[in-house]
């Protein structure tokens, strides 16, 4: 028969060296006593003695029965066992939240040799936990590049104070050029965020000459001054109904798009979902046809010409006349 454990009777100090202690093992940290030793004086600033923490180690060990300790090389390390670091709600989790996690912490791995690197561990740690294991590549960050890569190291400044005008809600001057323009541009402008798209910094912003949200490449922004408030009103900042019309940044017209994937595309995209308000169907052949309101702008038609002869576009008719010029003007080129 198994004795039970003595009862185990700690003082305040020790109480306190102990929770502190069980803290970073759920961290994810392993100590040898020497370094648990050194982090418990760095700490709590005592003059205790080894001796003290090996024995507070030990009725960590008595108390929490997840306790485990391990020997790598001649050092013996003490932990957590990781069955006690994986949350129980891990099996709540969908697809969607592991793949969230993952991704992030292949994001938080390129900033392993920065100024950050310290907080960047301590994150990573926490979100081992959760999602444990290196699944992501991060190395497709870098090495799939089908739309190429800008070098921001000179850009440093401007996106800094964009960055702050957002976050004081600040009103700037911005000189610029549009996409697909070569124009310089001079713009009194209230900025709102920014994401990535096809490699590159945008940010959005609200330019009251054109009373509209319109979206900035970075690279096209030369230079940033602060300027006096805008006193007019300006139209809340809607970010579902701003990207949920359009393939892409650039504005348009709104129109109804109808695409027909046919063949062995309809079984790769078909399916896929496009836009959040799609329609789609499925004819005797296969084929499959979406039906979707889109901005039509200068991506929409280089998405769609991506597609080759895979998808044919059956509505509106301006689509239709604008994908057959482009691909008669790419024509042209080998003639």
């Amino acid at each position: 028969m198994r004795r039970a454990k003595p009862r185990i009777d700690l003082g305040t100090e020790q109480a306190r060296r102990v929770i502190y202690m069980y803290n970073k093992f759920l961290e994810g940290n392993s100590y040898s006593s020497a370094e648990m030793y050194d982090e418990i004086i760095k700490v709590f600033k005592v003059n205790l003695s080894l001796r003290t923490v090996q024995r507070d180690l030990r009725t960590l060990h008595d108390m929490a029965s997840n306790m485990e300790q391990v020997n790598i090389g001649r050092q013996v390390y003490w932990r957590l066992a990781k069955t006690a670091l994986t949350p129980k709600y891990l099996g709540e989790f969908d697809s969607g939240d592991l793949l969230n996690l993952h991704y992030l912490k292949a994001h938080l791995q390129l900033l392993e040799n920065s100024p950050l690197e310290k907080e960047v561990e301590k994150l990573l740690k926490r979100i081992e936990h959760l999602a444990p294991g290196d699944a992501f590549i991060k190395e497709s960050f870098s090495m799939i590049n089908e739309w190429g890569q800008v070098d921001y190291k000179n850009y440093s400044s401007v996106f800094e104070e964009l960055v702050n005008s957002i976050v004081d809600k600040k009103w700037v001057n911005i000189t610029y050029s549009e996409m697909f323009e070569t124009e310089i541009r001079h713009q009194f402008a209230m900025f709102k965020g920014f994401f990535t798209y096809h490699n590159s910094i945008f940010f959005v912003a609200f330019v009251p000459r054109k009373h509209s949200y319109v979206c900035i490449p970075l690279e096209n922004i030369s230079k940033v001054t602060p300027a006096l408030p805008y006193n007019e009103y300006v139209p809340e900042f809607k970010p579902q109904e701003f990207f949920g019309n359009r393939i892409g940044v650039s504005n348009g017209e709104l129109v109804v798009a109808e695409l027909l994937f046919k063949g062995e595309f309809a079984k790769i995209f078909g399916y896929r979902k496009f836009n959040p308000k799609q329609i789609t169907t499925t004819d005797e052949q296969g084929n499959v046809k979406i039906s979707f309101n889109v901005i039509l702008n200068t991506e929409l038609i280089n998405w769609i010409l991506g597609f080759g002869s895979n998808v044919q576009v059956l509505a509106p008719l301006e689509l239709i006349d604008k994908v057959k010029t482009e691909h008669q003007a790419a024509l042209n080129l080998y003639q």
